[in-house]
């Protein structure tokens, strides 16, 4: 990858995930030069937990999967994931992963049409700190929901190098995977040329920047899929970095 070179894309994803990411944009289209800064970087924690139990386990990111991997947890039941990525990772690691292959709502509704299959005790592994409030959510559905915390995001400073790349306009777009992400960037960058490109995972992203940040008069676009492959397709399509 070319660093610094004309019509960059800015990956902020964690620099393990951003990598592989970065990797598979050039796979598909070499003339888009990546840059990893991340925003945040993930701090696992070791699960000690009989699971004995519980009849499923819940996940909503490769990070509690990961934390379930390192700790080499064992679990013969299903893990609903929210989205496909985070199943395969939950695969490769020997669960019998079953993805919502969409957004919080999405992986409710699979829980949901699951409960057929005999599903009583649910847990749900997560980060610290939380976007949607998933556990509430399922309780109002009558499940039985215990919850813990295997994960958490530790910010990072955007090296002064990148943020004046955005500003002369050398990097043109940035992707941005959560609502969380919208402010970790904001807060840091704060002068943006007009036009610059937000690649967002979901329209829920898409509107947080829209209504939070109107001034700085970007390009918001928002994945047809919220997935991984609706990132790659969004970002690859994108006219600011040609053929």
């Amino acid at each position: 990858m070319k660093i610094f070179s004309n019509k960059s894309l800015l990956i902020t994803r964690p620099i393990k995930d951003g990598i592989v990411f970065s990797l598979h944009i050039k796979k598909l289209k070499p003339s888009i030069d990546s840059i990893c800064n991340p925003l945040f970087e993930i701090e696992n924690f070791s699960i000690d937990r009989n699971l004995s139990k519980f009849n499923a386990i819940i996940v909503t990111s490769s990070n509690a999967v990961r934390s379930l991997i390192q700790s080499e947890v064992q679990f013969s039941g299903p893990i609903f994931c929210v989205g496909n990525s985070t199943a395969l990772l939950a695969k490769s690691g020997g669960y019998r992963a079953k993805s919502a292959n969409g957004n919080t709502r999405d992986l409710i509704e699979l829980v949901k049409s699951s409960a057929t299959d005999g599903l009583v005790k649910l847990i749900y592994f997560r980060g610290e700190r939380i976007m949607v409030d998933l556990g509430s959510a399922l309780r109002k559905e009558h499940f039985d929901l215990d919850e813990e915390i295997c994960y958490r995001k530790v910010r990072c400073r955007l090296p002064n190098k990148t943020i004046e790349s955005i500003k002369s306009g050398t990097i043109v777009g940035a992707t941005f995977f959560s609502k969380e992400t919208v402010d970790l960037f904001f807060n840091q960058v704060k002068n943006i040329p007009v036009g610059f490109v937000a690649f967002c995972i979901s329209t829920e992203v898409s509107r947080n920047i829209l209504t939070l940040y109107p001034d700085f008069r970007l390009s918001v676009r928002a994945a047809v899929e919220p997935s991984m492959e609706g990132m790659c397709k969004l970002i690859v399509a994108a006219p600011e970095f040609g053929d």
